[in-house]
């Protein structure tokens, strides 16, 4: 009796632990022609890769596939502008967006609706919001940067003024 106990405590705990367990990493080979494509670069140490990061640039690379082709042009060109950003530019908007990240929600919604609405004004409109920004910005003791800053979100104009990171 003990040893069928046993023997039923063990086979649930092998049974737990299947159905628990992640899903195998997948193979180069079990990827889609398509998906390949897209992860080429990876090809080369796909074998190195974790078994998560194997997963997630799987997902990702399906994901991408699964956009329509204008959108992936627009991320692809979004992308392009970040890597020409000079490095001390690119770090700052990081910080930015992690801090971001760490608003609360309801601020983090109001700041997107913001956005949205400049996004929905007509350029001059923009530019007459960019430079009443400026003005308070100065007045709080802000410092000007000059320059325009590449607007990541959207619209490919740049944005003038010390957005300092905001994006």
């Amino acid at each position: 009796m003990k040893t069928r106990l046993l023997f039923l405590l063990l086979l649930l705990l092998i049974s737990a632990q299947t159905v628990w367990a992640e899903p195998p990493a997948p193979q180069w080979q079990s990827l889609k022609p398509e998906t390949q494509q897209v992860l080429g670069q990876f090809r080369e140490n796909w074998s190195t890769l974790s078994p998560q990061q194997r997963r997630q640039l799987k997902t990702l690379g399906e994901k991408w596939l699964s956009l329509p082709a204008q959108k992936r042009n627009e991320l692809w060109q979004r992308f392009q502008r970040w890597q020409m950003l000079a490095p001390d530019k690119r770090h700052s908007m990081q910080q930015a967006y992690e801090q971001f990240k760490a608003l609360p929600e309801a601020e983090r919604q109001r700041m997107m609706e913001s956005h949205h609405r400049f996004q929905g004004m007509n350029p001059e409109q923009q530019r007459e919001m960019m430079e009443r920004f400026q003005q308070f910005h100065e007045r709080m003791g802000g410092h000007s940067q000059g320059g325009h800053m590449p607007n990541m979100m959207g619209n490919g104009q740049g944005m003038p003024g010390s957005m300092g990171g905001h994006r």
